[in-house]
């Protein structure tokens, strides 16, 4: 079974609240102006219990032209419409408005009722019909049935209610995956319960217990209770007519606009950029930077308009535009909103969010801008995501981030993201403990860039077995996790090789120059000859004059493949006289405990120069253990 929301709209005075009354036997007029003068000026609510045993929620709005900004709050979470005429007088201004807000709302579904038929014979109500004929031409509910009904002797209000049940007999699709979301209409503290909020369930179940947040203030709170249809229930789900009790919140720090969702579920949003229509009747054309009152939800924010795609918007033309709110607004991807002029105060048009807190743009991204506004209007959540990457957000971003920029759930995020991947549209990768989805143009880029800066380091330094991880990360400028994830990729993807700390491109071999090799031949003698006392690094140097250039990269290649052993920065010991140095240390700690720096100079025949830093060598690989002016036996002096 369907939970389902009916509403009513028209002009003023047609009769919609007495209709609702006769329906359901609820005056919805709650407050006292309204039942002093007649007229509707707030929402109001009830629900009816059709003949099929299904109850339905129903939302009465007010009619009056100074009132349409109520009637919009109650308009958003509309599954059925009843438009209401009045027999005597037929369509009138308010009834145009009212249907042009539904459409711009994407209502689909309605009946209209023409009301006070006892006023007027049958001649003059047929008359009416084909006005009305007439008027819905081109409109949603051009096909829908016509009830003419009198609220006073109650004919024809069976047969309505007959169609509203056939009508709604229907499954409305519904999202019960998303994070609920609850556009607040009505807030009031009842004695002894406390803070009470009201609206239109439009996705996702919330549930007693559950901790909650108010959207845009960021509100924390907590959900005592949750009423439906004046019945105590432990959950709501999307499409029913909602009453929660909230704990830790007072009622003036919440007001109509505000929504209720899951914590972190949206964002306070400041800009976003969607489509919209002028409507045919607009009065004027819609100029860049004209202030605009916004609608969404049950919410009304000034805000200024700026067109993307053309200079100047005509009335019946589309163009996707960005909005700048004077407040936070609480809205989100694919969500519907009207526009109401500054001054006068008309409705003149309205579209779809597309994209909340949108990065900044240059002029001449228009292109890139309106091509990705188009495909996310037209796409799914799918096109949302690889225009977010690729054009208003950031390169790569975890899944879970983008909750809040969709309102969506994390699962259907995952879903859309690896279908981009599969279809090489996009990347996801394993970025720590959670996957991101990547800009395919960003890892491209990146990937070109990684090519031409190992290609360089492959040409500069032949003899090298590759570069410091450490220092291609920061080359790239990526963050270390985002770094290990598509280094990971890179080598799967047979771009690099990874060995140990250092990174080189695949199938990079190192090439030794007959130069180099005579370099190579010359350095090992030299060192093999010199044993404990070999050259320093300056002294080095300076006996390679002509290729001094040369000598410290083949030094750095000798001592990467164990030839030479890297003592400190200023002195290399070839390998063999390290280790007859570790065998002298472990025929030494076999019968004594401790060892003195001179007991060591001795023992290699050599001066303090080179036998203090080659002790210091042997203590940093655990061979030796310093005391305070000694040294015993290392950890790693039998390994």
């Amino acid at each position: 079974m369907s939970n389902v929301i009916v509403g009513t709209a028209g002009h003023i005075d047609h009769g919609k609240t007495t209709l609702i009354k006769a329906m359901t036997g609820v005056n919805t007029d709650r407050l006292k102006e309204e039942q002093e003068r007649g007229i509707t000026i707030d929402l109001g609510f009830a629900h009816l219990l059709l003949p099929s045993g299904r109850r339905v929620g129903i939302v009465d709005v007010p009619g009056h032209e100074k009132f349409v900004k109520n009637m919009l709050a109650g308009a958003g979470g509309i599954d059925l419409v009843l438009l209401v005429v009045a027999a005597d007088e037929g369509i009138m201004p308010q009834t145009r408005e009212h249907l042009n807000i539904l459409q711009l709302l994407n209502v689909k579904r309605g009946i209209v009722v023409i009301t006070k038929k006892d006023l007027v014979d049958e001649e003059w109500l047929e008359m009416v019909k084909e006005d009305i004929g007439e008027e819905l031409k081109g409109t949603f509910l051009e096909k829908s049935p016509i009830i003419p009904v009198s609220s006073v002797t109650g004919e024809g209000i069976k047969e309505l209610v007959e169609m509203i049940d056939r009508m709604t007999e229907e499954t409305f699709e519904r999202d019960l995956d998303s994070p609920f979301r609850l556009p607040i209409d009505r807030v009031f503290s009842l004695p002894g319960i406390g803070t009470v909020v009201t609206g239109s369930l439009l996705c996702g179940l919330v549930s007693v217990g559950e901790n909650v947040e108010i959207f845009p203030k960021g509100l924390m709170c907590k959900v005592r209770s949750i009423q439906i249809h004046g019945e105590s229930r432990q959950t709501a789900m999307a499409g029913q007519r909602t009453a929660i009790n909230l704990s830790d919140v007072k009622p003036e720090d919440i007001s109509r606009g505000d929504v209720v969702s899951r914590v972190e579920a949206m964002l306070p949003v400041s800009r976003a950029l969607g489509s919209f229509r002028l409507l045919k009747d607009a009065p004027r054309p819609l100029k860049n930077r004209d202030r605009i009152r916004f609608h969404a939800g049950t919410g009304e924010v000034m805000a200024r308009v700026t067109l993307i795609d053309v200079d100047e918007l005509a009335p019946g033309e589309e163009a996707f535009v960005s909005i700048d709110f004077e407040e936070p607004v609480a809205v989100s991807y694919k969500d519907y909103y009207v526009v109401r002029s500054y001054s006068p105060i008309t409705t003149i048009g309205g579209g779809q969010i597309l994209f909340v807190n949108p990065g900044r743009f240059k002029r001449s991204m228009r292109d890139r801008v309106v091509d990705a506004l188009r495909r996310a209007k037209e796409g799914d959540l799918g096109e949302f995501i690889l225009g977010f990457v690729s054009v208003f957000g950031r390169a790569h971003i975890p899944l879970r981030s983008l909750v809040p920029y969709t309102s969506r759930s994390l699962d259907r995020i995952r879903v859309a993201a690896e279908n981009l991947s599969a279809k090489g549209e996009a990347l996801v990768l394993r970025v720590g403990p959670e996957d991101e989805v990547f800009d395919k143009r960003f890892y491209e880029d990146k990937s070109a860039e990684v090519r031409d800066i190992l290609e360089n380091y492959h040409r500069k330094f032949p003899l090298s077995e590759g570069m410091a991880k450490e220092e291609l990360r920061s080359r790239l400028n990526l963050d270390g996790k985002v770094f290990e994830a598509m280094l990971e990729r890179w080598v799967a993807g047979g771009l690099l090789e990874s060995r140990g700390k250092t990174v080189n491109l695949k199938g990079f071999t190192v090439k030794v120059s007959e130069k180099q090799r005579e370099t190579i031949e010359k350095l090992l003698r030299e060192f093999r000859e010199k044993g404990w006392t070999p050259p320093t690094l300056n002294e080095l140097m300076a006996s390679f004059s002509e290729e001094a250039k040369d000598v410290k990269e083949v030094l750095n290649w000798l001592v990467s493949r164990g030839d030479i052993i890297k003592i400190n920065e200023e002195i290399y010991m070839a390998r063999e006289w390290v280790e007859k140095a570790r065998h002298l240390l472990q025929e030494f700690f076999a019968k004594n405990s401790e060892l003195t720096v001179a007991q060591f100079r001795d023992m290699l025949g050599t001066t303090r120069k080179y036998a203090l830093p080659l002790l210091e060598y042997m203590d940093g690989i655990k061979v030796t253990r310093r005391l305070k002016e000694t040294r015993a036996a290392g950890i790693k002096l039998y390994e």
